[in-house]
């Protein structure tokens, strides 16, 4: 039978009645070096007696994709607040570093959180290349870790596995819009631009091979290196085809993208990956009209119709003041399974004790059904979006406009 996620929001409800007392205790993080705390949350049980319970996170808050930082964080942060900052009776302490959009500084960062602080679970790093370099540390030290949109198949040669992939592997999850887009979309001739690092290349490797496998032809493939601040070289470049795939490191990049692409008198279709992550509201703001008509590949979209769903969107809305993308959502879910584990576990947070807890369960989330393979790479559904413009005029992420369920990589066992 699935187990529900469920860490319901503390609320006061005054007209039933009901008075939920603060559990008085906070969440301390540090962020760059800065150590800030989080507001206690309120909660109807005894506030914990244990020892802490040490979460690190490694998060970007400087370099190209410095805007994601942030978003991850409020989804991990909201899931500790709903649970009241506390696991199976101990506080939980997050602790979060930033990893600058750098493998080096990922690498340093995450030995610091093991060696220093002591964390037995680490949510992120996001860059591809960060996992392919921490993977074998972290399975040398029993240490686990998880990605946050999508990982790299590579890091499953290390024994014993410690990274959780989620929602898929890069390339397991873009294969099946490659068969989309010409099976559905009508697609024969493509070319594909994708962000120059392993992650993205990737994605597009993934997306690639589902094309071609479904029939179709890509007749160039562009890498541009990640931050590149013109694309009108690379744009340039492109040929004639039946449609134009970009795969870029991140809403900024994307959006210049698109922009100059548009500037450039490209009339050619475009589809995309990564279009929940990418199509975040500031910068679907920032294109306006030119996001519309492009069809994506997403994990997530905050027009999901499931309860759960719904009542994350209000929560996050209420702490964030925008609708969630899959920054928020993604980090949320890894730390409600991460909580619940906990929580079957008594609160032991030791390899041994957690993984298992982890990777044996089956889980209802406000991204869909989820469960994993017994090395970590987790099975979700895959989500064809596009932006759409509502009657206020605002630009959004649409509800699913069709789905792939249970997305799985050929290579893993399940």
């Amino acid at each position: 039978m699935r187990k529900a996620l469920v860490f319901m929001l503390a609320v006061l409800v005054v007209g039933a009645g009901v008075l939920l007392a603060s559990c008085g205790n906070d969440t301390t993080t540090t962020t760059a070096g800065t150590e800030t705390t989080a507001p206690a949350s309120t909660e109807s049980t005894a506030a914990p007696s244990g020892e802490p319970l040490k979460i690190g996170a490694l998060l970007d808050f400087t370099g190209p994709i410095a805007d994601l930082g942030p978003m991850f964080q409020a989804g991990i942060e909201l899931a500790l607040e709903e649970a009241g900052n506390q696991v199976a009776g101990r506080p939980i302490e997050l602790i979060v570093e930033d990893s600058a959009t750098s493998v080096d500084t990922a690498v340093t960062k995450a030995k610091k959180l093991v060696e220093q602080d002591g964390v037995n679970i680490i949510i992120g790093p996001l860059m591809g290349d960060a996992h392919l370099a921490l993977a074998p540390y972290m399975s040398q030290n029993k240490v686990i870790i998880t990605s946050l949109i999508n990982g790299m198949y590579d890091v499953l040669k290390y024994d014993p596995p410690t990274y959780l992939i989620y929602p898929t592997t890069v390339d397991a999850q873009t294969y099946p819009f490659g068969k989309y887009s010409v099976e559905k979309l009508g697609h024969k001739t493509a070319i594909a631009v994708a962000a120059d690092y392993a992650g993205k290349r990737g994605y597009a490797a993934g997306w690639i091979q589902g094309f071609k496998d479904a029939g179709g032809q890509v007749l160039q493939e562009i890498y541009p290196p990640v931050g590149t601040t013109d694309y009108s070289p690379y744009i340039s470049k492109i040929g004639e085809a039946d449609v134009v795939m970009y795969a870029l490191e991140g809403p900024q990049a994307v959006s210049k993208f698109i922009y100059q692409y548009n500037q450039a008198g490209k009339k050619m279709p475009m589809v995309t990956i990564t279009q929940d992550g990418d199509y975040t509201p500031a910068a679907l703001e920032q294109l306006g009209d030119i996001a519309l008509g492009i069809q994506g590949e997403s994990t997530y979209t905050w027009q999901l119709d499931n309860p759960l769903n719904k009542a994350f969107v209000e929560a996050i809305k209420a702490k964030t003041g925008v609708y969630p993308a899959s920054e928020e959502a993604n980090a949320y879910v890894l730390t409600q399974v991460i909580l619940q584990a906990l929580e079957s576990t008594g609160g032991d947070d030791t390899y041994d004790a957690l993984w298992p807890a982890i990777v044996g369960g089956t889980y209802d989330t406000v991204q869909g059904p989820l469960y994993w393979s017994p090395d970590g790479v987790a099975v979700t559904t895959m989500y064809v979006t596009e932006a759409q413009k509502m009657d206020d005029g605002e630009i959004v992420i649409s509800a699913p406009l069709d789905e792939v369920p249970d997305v799985k990589d050929s290579r893993v066992s399940y």
